[in-house]
């Protein structure tokens, strides 16, 4: 079978602003894909979101701050509420979805960014994608180590194109973005602005946000906040191969 070339710069950029194909969403947590790529999950050909940190904590009797805060007795309790919530989002929004069950900082300590890697890469062989949407993690070790591990397999799959989408809320944090993109730049990964030219459906959007009633809760953000900001997307590419397998 022959394998067909790598996207030209210009040809990724447009395909990025004409259809967002075939998609796979990287997700830390139960709300992020919803919050940061809703839009776009209503405009992709398929959808998929995977999401990372959705593992059930062992200890029944565990009550974090945070879930306490969203009005849970029990971690668990809150875990399979989260899940249930997940579910109805994706189902409004049209996305498959895969847990890859690992816990949150909140519960145990991360697991290593190659160990996510591998998982992730998993997936995305699985679901062959044409775009992978990954978190910036502007913020929050969660989301800092989920970048961390798609940009590992970033660098072992360069035909894909990679989006990487602004965190929502730590996105708002001063400083932030620049931050992360400095560090992508001194990486040798170009990061460049891009849209998808296709509107996304934004009674849908809201609906799926509205849908995380408890984390927003915790959150103290009204819905139609939460799903009215814009989605901000940018084009990563290791420039002059740096980061790829050879």
């Amino acid at each position: 079978m022959t394998t067909a070339p790598p996207l030209s710069p210009e040809a990724a950029i447009m395909r990025a602003l004409f259809d967002a194909g075939r998609l796979l969403v990287i997700s830390p947590h139960l709300d992020d894909a919803a919050l940061g790529c809703g839009m776009l999950l209503t405009v992709a050909t398929r959808a998929y979101v995977a999401t990372v940190y959705s593992g059930m904590p062992a200890d029944g009797t565990m009550l974090t701050k945070w879930d306490r805060d969203c009005g849970f007795s029990d971690s668990q309790a809150a875990m399979r509420a989260r899940l249930l919530e997940d579910a109805r989002a994706m189902a409004l929004l049209g996305a498959e979805t895969g847990y890859l069950g690992f816990l949150d900082s909140q519960y145990a300590p991360l697991p290593g960014r190659e160990r996510l890697a591998k998982a992730l890469a998993m997936i995305i062989d699985d679901y062959a994608p044409d775009v992978v949407a990954m978190p910036l993690g502007l913020h929050h070790c969660d989301h800092e180590r989920v970048r961390e591990a798609a940009l590992l397999v970033m660098a072992r799959r360069p035909r894909l194109l990679w989006l990487g989408y602004e965190d929502m809320f730590y996105r708002y944090r001063a400083g932030v973005l620049q931050r992360v993109l400095g560090q992508l730049g001194r990486r040798r990964i170009r990061a460049t602005p891009v849209e998808c030219a296709t509107p996304g459906d934004p009674d849908r959007k809201r609906l799926a946000v509205q849908a995380y009633a408890s984390q927003l809760r915790a959150v103290g953000v009204h819905t139609s906040d939460a799903a009215g900001a814009e989605e901000r997307y940018w084009w990563l590419d290791a420039g002059g191969g740096a980061g790829r397998e050879t």
